[in-house]
């Protein structure tokens, strides 16, 4: 199920990174929609990203035998940015099947919000860019 979308201004840009496999290894989320504080495309777009990067975190954390005192050692494994407006996320190593499982999950909810505020209104508050590097990672 993938699509590709172009960048647009206005409401919530979201970017999703492959690599040459074909594998997400980060997305992008930056932009708002509607009025801050009560958008429910805001707050799904959100809790899914966000979620999603938590997920990532507790599974290289099992993964690498880390503790919550050994966060720092995390930075290892996935680099992110968080800030209102603006989530920046990439894994550096390590993609599997979980990793793939937690990203194409949260890209199928993702494209669920976009097509659904799209029956909705004449304009679209979620758009989605899928991006294949010719990379590895």
């Amino acid at each position: 199920m993938r699509r590709d979308r172009q960048r647009v201004d206005g409401g919530i840009n979201i970017t999703v990174y492959r690599n040459k496999e074909g594998r997400i290894y980060g997305y992008t989320v930056s932009g708002h929609y509607g009025q801050r504080g009560s958008s429910i495309v805001c707050a799904g777009v959100s809790a899914l990203a966000q979620t999603t990067l938590k997920g990532l975190g507790e599974h290289f954390m099992r993964l690498h035998n880390l503790s919550e005192k050994d966060l720092d050692r995390l930075s290892a494994y996935i680099n992110y940015r968080v800030a209102p407006g603006d989530l920046q996320v990439r894994l550096t190593t390590d993609l599997d099947d979980i990793t793939d499982a937690l990203l194409e999950t949260m890209l199928i909810g993702l494209y669920d919000i976009h097509d659904e505020g799209s029956r909705e209104n004449d304009l679209t508050p979620v758009h989605i860019l899928e991006i294949q590097q010719d990379q590895e990672v």
